[in-house]
C-alpha cells in the first residue's frame, strides 16, 4: 500500500524558478503541516503576496488525491499537459477542485495583493477505500478519474458550496492549543471527505442556471455583504452594484451559496461575532453593535439559535478557558 506523511508532502510541489521562490518567501507566508490521521495530510498556507508573483512548478508524482479549497485571493494556473498543450484555470475566492498528485508541471501566477488562504487535503485512494468500507472500490475508482488531469479531462473546479467552505473555515480558525485539538481536526476531515463523495458520486445535481460571469458578481455580492455587515445594504442596491437584477441575486445566493442574501448576513455576522468574543474579549453589547444589532436582545437570541448558547455564556466560558490556560502555561 502506497503511504504519505507530512515530510512527504513538503517535497511535493517545488518551485522550480529561484526568483519566483523569493518572491514566495517573503511574501509572509505561513504553512502548517498536520497528519490527523495514517494516509492523510492536511497543508494549510496564508500569504501576503507584496506584488504579482508568476512561479513555474513541478509536482513529484506520488499516488495520493489532492482536494485543494482556496478561501481567498485570486490565482491563475496553466498547466501543461503536453509539447504546445497548455489548460489555463483561475481561482477567486471560495473555489474548490480536485487533482491526482502525479506528475505535473506549469505555472502559477498569484494576480492578487489581497491575502492568499488555501487548504490542501492530501490522501491516498487505499486510505479512502478504507474509510469507505468494503464494496466502495467503484467508487474511488470514480473519483480517481474526475482528478486525473489531462488535455482531455480538465481540472475538476467548482464552487466550494456554504457547508464546505464553513468546514474549511473551522479547521482554519481552530484552537490548536487545545487538547481536543487532534481529535476534532480528524472529526472536521472525515465530515469533508463524507461531502466531497457525496458531491463527486451522489444523485446527479440540477442544471445551473449561474454563468461564470454570474458567479464572479455574486461572488463580489457577497464581499460587499461582508464588507458592510454592520450597515448592509437592500436586495436592490446589492443587484444595481454587481450587475445583476434582484431575481438572479435571490437565485444566485440560494444556488451557490445554500440560503437566502439575508440567510448569509446572518450567518456571516454570527460567525463574526463569534471571532470577536474569542479574539478581542469584548462586551455582549460591543459585539451585538459591531456586527449590526442594535437590540442586544435580539442579537442574543439569534447568536443562541446559530452556536447553541447564549453569548453572554460563551464571552464567560472563553474568558474562564484563557484564565485556566495562561495558569497552566
Amino acid at each position: 500500500m502506497s503511504s504519505i506523511n507530512k515530510h512527504l508532502i513538503k517535497g511535493l510541489n517545488i518551485i522550480t524558478d529561484r526568483t519566483a521562490l523569493k518572491q514566495y518567501a517573503d511574501s509572509s507566508l505561513v504553512q502548517h503541516f498536520v497528519e490527523p490521521m495514517n494516509n492523510v495530510v492536511v497543508r494549510t498556507e496564508y500569504f501576503r503576496p507584496q506584488a504579482s508573483i508568476q512561479a513555474p512548478f513541478r509536482k513529484n508524482p506520488h499516488p495520493c488525491l489532492e482536494f485543494t479549497y482556496t478561501l481567498s485571493g485570486d490565482t491563475t494556473l496553466s498547466i501543461k499537459n503536453g509539447p504546445g498543450d497548455w489548460s489555463k484555470y483561475r481561482f477567486s475566492g471560495e473555489i474548490r477542485f480536485l487533482g491526482l498528485n502525479t506528475e505535473l508541471s506549469g505555472i502559477a501566477t498569484v494576480n492578487s495583493l489581497v491575502p492568499v488562504k488555501v487548504l490542501h487535503l492530501y490522501i491516498t485512494p487505499q486510505k479512502l477505500a478504507q474509510l469507505l468500507g468494503s464494496g466502495s472500490g467503484h467508487i474511488v475508482r470514480a473519483i480517481i478519474d474526475k482528478a486525473s488531469v489531462n488535455s482531455k479531462s480538465p481540472l475538476n473546479i467548482t464552487t466550494a458550496g456554504p457547508v464546505t467552505t464553513s468546514i474549511i473555515h473551522q479547521i482554519f480558525n481552530r484552537d490548536r492549543a487545545s487538547p481536543a485539538d487532534s481529535l476534532f481536526l480528524k472529526g472536521k476531515i472525515l465530515e469533508l471527505l463524507s461531502h466531497e463523495v457525496e458531491f463527486l458520486c451522489g444523485p446527479q445535481r440540477k442544471q445551473t442556471i449561474l454563468q461564470p460571469d454570474d458567479v464572479a458578481m455574486l461572488q463580489a455580492a457577497k464581499t460587499i455583504i461582508m464588507e458592510r455587515m454592520s450597515t448592509p445594504p437592500s436586495i436592490a442596491e446589492l443587484a444595481r452594484k454587481v450587475g445583476l437584477n434582484e431575481k438572479k441575486i435571490k437565485q444566485g445566493f440560494k444556488e451557490l451559496y445554500g440560503t437566502t442574501v439575508y440567510g448569509f448576513l446572518r450567518k456571516y455576522r454570527m460567525e463574526q461575532a463569534k471571532l470577536l468574543f474569542d479574539r478581542d474579549q469584548k462586551s455582549v453589547t460591543d459585539v451585538a453593535c459591531a456586527v449590526g444589532y442594535s437590540n442586544v436582545s435580539h442579537f442574543g437570541a439569534i447568536f443562541r439559535h446559530h452556536h447553541g448558547v447564549r453569548p453572554g455564556e460563551y464571552l464567560k466560558s472563553q474568558k474562564e478557558y484563557r484564565m485556566t490556560h495562561h495558569l497552566s502555561l
